[in-house]
């Protein structure tokens, strides 16, 4: 490569950096500010002019969170209900994608694009109709009022996305199983989930994360103090009168952590359940 060839290579790496980090930093700045906000006094907190980094950072509210909220209880029933989300999620689409994805029926274009029109409605569209449905099964004020329109509402995507997964499974291996004996159940369980691994730990952080960040169904369908998630939580901390921001900003950011951790652990396999399918060979 000659001298020029390398000045233009050198370049574009800048410029691709550079746009790479004006758009971490502009994704960031968010995250940043409220967690620089925990850190200053509360007198500090609407100084004028704002300051991006405390002057006198302290860990006051991180101290006082505990014994003044109920973090630790919002943040164990947020793992409950993206827990049973993700649960009944799976349950649900699963056998749907194989079945679409290994048998050839009449109407399965159709059924396809009909479970795709549910991604298409914003879940306030549908508060009103669902509440209906929630109290005359009698489910309100239970977990199952959250969990299953949270499971109804991210099931398109999770339909698709193992849908197309599957699909990139060949089939001689489930035929090659079959003529060993076995069923169609171990086939699926011990055969084909094992090799769906990156799409299902896709699948599962994707509804995880869908359910953990729901406020609507659990403002709707909770009055119970005791279920409420981390969302949930923090918007009972506005008050008529008087809100400690800076309380609300410290539960927000302990709130993140256990996404952050999950993130962190599944980033390999989040990535290339993402990504399948994307190219075709």
């Amino acid at each position: 490569m000659t001298m020029a060839g390398q000045d233009r290579g050198r370049l574009r790496k800048v410029r691709l950096y550079g746009v790479l980090l004006v758009l971490f930093g502009v994704m960031m700045f968010p995250f940043y500010t409220m967690f620089s906000s925990t850190l200053k006094p509360e007198s500090g907190l609407f100084a004028s002019p704002a300051t991006l980094v405390p002057t006198e950072p302290t860990i006051q509210s991180y101290l006082a969170v505990w014994g003044q909220t109920d973090v630790l209880l919002w943040i164990a029933n947020s793992f409950l209900i993206s827990g049973g989300t993700v649960v009944l999620t799976l349950l649900l689409a699963i056998p749907a994608a194989y079945s679409c994805a290994r048998n050839d029926f009449v109407g399965k274009r159709t059924f396809l694009l009909a479970v795709l029109v549910g991604q298409m409605f914003a879940p306030v569209v549908l508060i009103v109709g669902l509440f209906d449905v929630v109290t005359g099964f009698g489910l309100f004020n239970s977990y199952l009022a959250v969990i299953i329109p949270a499971a109804a509402f991210t099931l398109p995507f999770n339909v698709w996305m193992l849908y197309g997964y599957f699909g990139t499974i060949p089939v001689s291996l489930e035929e090659s199983a079959r003529i060993d004996g076995a069923s169609q159940l171990q086939i699926l369980t011990k055969i084909v989930l094992p090799l769906t691994k990156p799409a299902l730990v896709a699948s599962i952080t994707y509804t995880f994360l869908y359910a953990w960040n729901r406020l609507l169904f659990v403002l709707t369908f909770l009055t119970d103090a005791g279920k409420y998630n981390v969302p949930r939580g923090v918007f009972s901390m506005v008050g008529a009168l008087q809100t400690d921001w800076r309380m609300m900003l410290t539960v927000s950011v302990i709130g993140i952590v256990p996404l952050l951790i999950l993130f962190a652990f599944l980033e390999e396999y989040i990535v290339a359940g993402m990504t399948s399918g994307a190219v075709k060979d």
